[in-house]
């Protein structure tokens, strides 16, 4: 019997099944843009280093097992333990990735890593929002240089981190899925736990790593590079 394929057939064997479709994406966009706004709005509020003193604080010598855990996973986030961390899932990607869906990787990558870069580094000016370090005598930078380069908001840092997970989670399985979310997680908590952020950097880092997500998911759905399954033309079934 011959079987057709109709457009929404014809969109998964293009897009693969993971990529999620525009809409999501909009709304993903959407909402990012909300926090991220409403994140630069809380930061440049007077007293708002005040009111997140307290939080600041706490984390910076969490209760156990918190304390140990961030005490343990510091090491991984200085500079060349994580460029170690970032290679060695990136081979793990790659090895386990579909054939051919590599440009789609390193394209997902470099919009993710450009677009939160860009992005980052034009609020931290607007905002200029002070660091921990500089408001909060005494805090224990763990071994972090004691005045980070740059303005508090938003944190680069969160945001590349979120926006890399995010960009690539279509193409992710799900152990990757659940490292790279871990990861996210602990390079937030990580960057106010060394006094290097507020909390609501970290907010707004986090939205403008989603946000970019949603930018790959859109740019893969509408320019795929490759194809996902067999011909999209109508076939014979036994």
């Amino acid at each position: 019997m011959t079987v057709s394929s109709g457009p929404a057939q014809r969109r998964r064997l293009v897009h693969g099944p993971s990529v999620p479709r525009p809409a999501v994406a909009t709304v993903v966009a959407a909402i990012s843009s909300l926090i991220l706004l409403a994140s630069w709005w809380l930061a440049v509020q007077p007293g708002a280093d005040d009111t997140q003193a307290r939080f600041v604080t706490w984390i910076n010598d969490p209760p156990q097992p918190l304390g140990a855990l961030l005490a343990v996973t510091n090491a991984l986030f200085r500079p060349l333990p994580l460029a170690v961390v970032v290679l060695a899932f990136v081979v793990w990607l790659f090895s386990t990735s579909r054939s051919g869906s590599g440009r789609e990787l390193l394209r997902a990558a470099a919009i993710g890593v450009v677009f939160t870069e860009v992005v980052t580094q034009m609020l931290k000016r607007v905002a200029d929002q002070p660091r921990p370090t500089a408001y909060l005598p005494g805090l224990d930078v763990h071994g972090y240089p004691k005045d980070p380069y740059g303005n508090a908001f938003p944190s680069a840092h969160t945001s590349v981190a979120v926006g890399l997970v995010a960009g690539l989670w279509p193409w992710l399985t799900w152990p990757q899925r659940i490292v790279g979310v871990a990861t996210a997680a602990l390079v937030a908590l990580n960057r106010m736990y060394i006094g290097a952020h507020w909390p609501v950097d970290v907010i707004g880092g986090a939205a403008i790593g989603l946000l970019a997500g949603s930018l790959c998911w859109l740019v893969a759905w509408k320019w795929p590079l490759h194809r996902h399954g067999g011909p999209t033309t109508g076939g014979t079934a036994p």
